[in-house]
């Protein structure tokens, strides 16, 4: 029986960006889910995982009371955290057995979306118009202005490593079905495979969730697209 073709390069695209919807949405049960459960075990009453209007996956989570500030950084960065590392693990266990190319790619790219989210974040809690765990975090603690610097380069920081982190996965994940023998190819292969569907994912998610200030939420993806080309060896 023939081989089959491996898809083009816009098919691909294609595939890649479809798939990257899902996926997030996956990431982001995983984190209601963790973040729930941890919550729960600190104490905070939790009615289980709930909906929002866009349909998105929110823990039903009761933040309140008087507690620790570490105890209030690991509730609310807990779920991120652990779905980035659910995805990455997934990803690298299914490229190890060799999974259905469609579940290697969907796991791919929740590995990639989870990953690049949390430098996302981390300057969302300390930019204009910004949302989501770390915001939250800074209001719990009642010091909206302390350490928000140190915030902004950490984010930095991390967006160049999450960033080369997937792009070196994407080299990996997608050589298969593109040529990786030279920069150009490699950094071809990344736009297709990582760029354009996390950009995409990403973004649905921004808007709903995380900013309120279009021009920084387009600043800050946009960083992220060039960044992933930019790093890729």
């Amino acid at each position: 029986m023939p081989q089959r073709e491996p898809l083009s390069p816009p098919l691909l695209a294609v595939a890649c960006v479809l798939a990257a919807i899902p996926a997030a949405w996956l990431a982001l049960s995983a984190d209601a889910l963790v973040a729930g459960a941890v919550g729960a075990l600190a104490g905070f009453p939790w009615t289980g995982l709930r909906f929002s209007t866009s349909y998105l996956p929110v823990s039903g989570q009761a933040w309140a009371g008087s507690h620790a500030p570490a105890l209030w950084t690991i509730v609310l960065l807990s779920g991120p955290v652990a779905s980035a590392l659910l995805g990455l693990a997934l990803h690298g266990i299914l490229e190890v057995v060799r999974s259905a190319a469609w579940l290697r790619v969907l796991a791919f790219e929740w590995a990639a979306f989870a990953t690049l989210r949390l430098p996302a974040l981390l300057v969302a809690g300390v930019a204009p118009g910004g949302r989501g765990p770390v915001d939250e975090l800074y209001q719990r603690l009642g010091e909206p202005q302390s350490g928000r610097w140190a915030i902004a380069i950490l984010a930095l920081l991390a967006l160049w490593g999450a960033a080369r982190l997937v792009a070196r996965l994407a080299v990996a994940a997608g050589k298969a079905w593109m040529r990786v023998d030279g920069r150009p190819f490699r950094r071809h292969l990344v736009r297709v495979v990582a760029g354009y569907p996390s950009l995409a994912a990403l973004a649905a998610w921004s808007a709903v969730t995380l900013w309120s200030a279009p021009p920084w939420m387009a600043g800050w993806l946009l960083l992220t697209f060039a960044l992933v080309q930019v790093v890729t060896a």
